[in-house]
């Protein structure tokens, strides 16, 4: 609630646990006080100083990649109670920094994957900042990443 803002039609703007600021419709009365006419009208005020307080000083930035990637999609079989997440963390162990990314873009559970298991598909991106990788080095990377997710996870490649 706040005396510039419609009823209901407002909230506040936090960064963490600090408040910066309040946005909203205008109310009624105020639109009315200043003739801003009928149609909703929203503001905002921000505490700027709170506001840039939170925002870090330096921002890590990544060159734009010279090098084409290499795009490979990959599901294994883990129990069901793995967390994504940590297949996650030994897909990015296994695939070092020639990893470039790695994003979920299934879960299948059913009577071809087993009791207790379910498959996980992964779109992966590896990537070197100085060259073009090789088939012979997307291999590598791949059968490194299999072979963490074999002797961590007991998981397998989904045939």
């Amino acid at each position: 609630e706040h005396p510039t803002f419609h009823p209901g039609k407002c909230a506040r703007i936090h960064a963490g646990e600090r408040a910066i600021g309040i946005f909203g419709e205008v109310h009624p009365l105020v639109k009315e006080q200043y003739e801003l006419g009928n149609a909703p009208l929203l503001a905002a005020e921000i505490d700027l100083d709170g506001a840039l307080a939170v925002v870090p000083q330096r921002f890590e930035i990544k060159t734009v990649p010279l090098f084409p990637p290499v795009l490979e999609d990959i599901a294994v079989i883990v129990d069901e109670s793995l967390t994504v997440e940590k297949v996650t963390t030994v897909i990015e162990k296994g695939g070092g920094d020639l990893l470039a990314g790695i994003r979920l873009f299934d879960i299948y559970r059913g009577g071809q994957i087993g009791a207790g298991k379910k498959s996980l598909a992964f779109s992966l991106t590896y990537q070197a900042a100085d060259r073009t990788l090789t088939d012979a080095e997307a291999a590598k990377i791949r059968q490194q990443i299999v072979r963490a997710l074999e002797e961590e996870l007991s998981a397998h490649l989904r045939s």
